[in-house]
């Protein structure tokens, strides 16, 4: 009677310390009670980052984390795993309170090879994680502390990459009515695969498959709309301007001076020049061009120029009309991208040394940016010379590399200049030209 009186007393005196959620062996044979909150959970990044403590005089080694995967409420084995991580959480200096915060930060909720199989098995929808933290306390019992639980690791959208929609035509973007067109879209990519493809033909009419049945214009211009979805909610969109003109109309065709690509403020030269007329039509001539700009304005005459101000992709329709009164159309896209700030011009020949009579060099200008990088495509670099010829006198960057070639026919030293934008700054080179030695 005396042992269960003194076993109760020691029962009571300890329940409020919370050491009875483990049972009575705990009394003798304490287990470390361990609790673990959330400081971060990063769903974009992937990660989480965790506050362990113990509740009592234990200590508790951790030596990992045990992944599993649902995909629903069906687990994927082929996914679980254990990952060995080594941490250590102190006890408690008084049972009940919260002992030394251990902090675990960024842990991973998935790897690569949870990616591999979302991209095998595209129709999963959310992927959830359940993380288990195991180790073993100071008087060496075994523990698994759960830390997630159906935790999202992966949801549609995140951390994936929107597909690239490509448009293919066959026979081509241009012809006169009936213009029947085959389109598809199977130049387009995804990462994860490509769940749908969607088409507006630009005429009121729309279709769905990576290659729709075969679409037949009148005379007009039309602008085609592709849209492509992963699995994910991800979209990709491409466009393509189809233009049709009427049966016995006149070919019209646009030249563009100096690019179709440049940054703000652009200037571009549009040409009708090289539009005609169909060989059958007697004495009929081309008596108007109308320029639709992309941008709201629009011109007329068979030579324009216009100013594209503001960042963005336009495309410019031709309308050319005969004095027949057929009509034809041509389409150009234009690309203007943000002005970038030039500040740095190398300019070199090579080679720097010809034979005069007609010796050439190619002359490369290298634009680059206040930060060291080549300038925005598009970026109008222009050339002089004191003598010689040049083959361009005014030419646009691809990947901040500009060129034309210099030709020469007297001996001497001709300096070559360049220059990019209004005030960026010039840049100059030197080719010595040599008379050759005469014939014997």
């Amino acid at each position: 009677i005396l042992f269960i009186t003194i076993l109760l007393g020691f029962i009571i005196s300890l329940a409020g310390c919370n050491w009875l959620s483990l049972g009575l062996l705990n009394i003798f044979d304490p287990q470390a009670q361990i609790r673990v909150n959330y400081t971060e959970v990063n769903l974009e990044d992937g990660t989480i980052s965790l506050e362990i403590y113990s509740l009592n005089e234990v200590e508790f080694i951790g030596t990992g984390f045990k992944y599993d995967y649902y995909n629903g409420t069906t687990k994927i084995s082929s996914l679980s795993k254990t990952v060995g991580a080594t941490f250590y959480v102190a006890p408690s200096t008084s049972p009940g309170t919260p002992g030394p915060i251990t902090t675990i930060d960024n842990l991973p909720l998935y790897f690569q090879e949870v990616l591999d199989y979302i991209t095998l098995n595209p129709l999963i929808t959310e992927l959830t994680c359940t993380v288990s933290m195991i180790g073993e306390d100071g008087a060496g019992h075994s523990i698994t502390k759960s830390v997630t639980v159906d935790l999202p690791a992966i949801q549609p959208g995140v951390d994936f990459v929107p597909p690239v929609a490509v448009i293919n035509v066959t026979p081509g973007t241009s012809g006169t009515e009936p213009f029947t067109v085959i389109f598809d879209a199977y130049s387009s990519t995804d990462d994860r695969g490509i769940a749908s493809y969607a088409w507006d033909f630009g005429d009121g009419t729309t279709a769905s498959g990576v290659m729709p049945a075969a679409h037949t214009y009148t005379n007009g211009t039309y602008i085609v709309k592709l849209t492509v979805t992963d699995y994910f909610g991800n979209v990709g969109v491409a466009l393509e301007t189809i233009t049709v003109g009427e049966a016995g109309a006149p070919t019209a065709v646009i030249n563009v001076t100096p690019s179709t690509t440049g940054i703000a403020p652009f200037t571009v030269y549009f040409d009708a020049s090289d539009s005609s007329v169909v060989s059958d039509c007697g004495a009929c001539s081309i008596v108007s061009y109308a320029w639709n700009f992309g941008d709201t304005t629009t011109g007329t005459g068979m030579t324009i120029s216009h100013e594209y101000t503001a960042a963005g992709t336009y495309v410019v329709v031709l309308t050319v009309t005969d004095s027949n009164g057929n009509v034809a159309y041509d389409s150009v896209s234009i690309t203007v991208n943000a002005a970038g700030v030039p500040t740095t011009i190398t300019l070199l020949a090579s080679p720097t040394t010809v034979t005069a009579g007609g010796g050439t060099s190619l002359i490369t200008a290298t634009v680059k940016d206040a930060g060291g990088n080549p300038v925005t495509d598009g970026t109008v670099v222009t050339f002089t010379t004191t003598s010689g010829s040049l083959s361009s006198y005014s030419e646009t960057t691809v990947s901040g590399i500009a060129s034309t070639t210099l030709t020469l026919i007297n001996a001497g030293t001709e300096t070559i200049s360049s220059t990019v934008g209004a005030s960026s700054g010039t840049a100059s080179a030197n080719v010595v030209v040599y008379c050759p030695p005469p014939t014997p």
